[in-house]
């Protein structure tokens, strides 16, 4: 059952970075240069509330060094390119396990 969860997550995190590339893509079309929207930045404009609440929670937890070393990872990757490899990573977790040797059944 875990694993059905988080394989369903790993699919709703692929399918948000594929909309996050359409939504670049638009924008590049439109502004006819290349234009990719940081993960800080999406996050910034659909939960602001989240962000800085991640923000303050990092730099009580683990100290400044970690939420700056957080903040300059989130600030430079790609939107489509976070949430792409996190489906990716959540999906193949998730895969059922196969038998070595045996046929598995489609």
């Amino acid at each position: 059952m875990v694993r059905f969860i988080v394989r369903i997550l790993g699919l709703w995190f692929l399918a948000g970075g594929f909309a996050a590339a359409v939504i670049d893509g638009m924008k590049s079309i439109a502004a006819s240069k290349v234009v990719m929207a940081s993960a800080r930045e999406t996050w910034s404009d659909l939960a602001p509330a989240t962000l800085t609440t991640v923000d303050r929670w990092l730099v009580g937890t683990l100290g400044p060094t970690v939420e700056t070393g957080f903040a300059v990872a989130v600030d430079r990757v790609p939107t489509w390119a976070l949430l792409g490899v996190l489906g990716a990573v959540l999906v193949a977790v998730a895969l059922p396990k196969h038998d070595d040797g045996a046929i598995p059944r489609v």
